[in-house]
């Protein structure tokens, strides 16, 4: 049996019914396809028998690679205090020239 997606005929694999002509399978629609409606298709390739269902194909968004957590805050917050310090110690300095 194949899995087909169609406005352009694209094969997504291949699958085989057991005894009770029961087809299971997983199948990945490609990033490539167009957004919008399409007709998914499973085909016996002997029996000649079909089952289909409408779909619709969401268009793909990328997004970055999760690299565990977020330590932006920190670092801006870490620097933030390390201008402060140095800040401080600028201060001081001056003020023990001025003395």
């Amino acid at each position: 049996m194949n899995a087909f997606l169609f406005s352009k005929p694209v094969k997504l694999g291949h699958f085989t019914a057991d005894a009770n002509g029961t087809v299971r399978g997983t199948v990945t629609i490609p990033k490539w396809t167009d957004p919008g409606k399409h007709h998914f298709r499973l085909k016996g390739e002997r029996s000649k028998r079909s089952l289909g269902a409408k779909i619709i194909v969401r268009p793909h968004k990328p997004h970055l690679a999760d690299t565990g957590e977020d330590r932006s805050l920190v670092m801006v917050g870490g620097a933030a205090a390390l201008l402060a310090l140095g800040a401080g110690t600028m201060m001081a300095v001056r003020r023990r020239k001025h003395d």
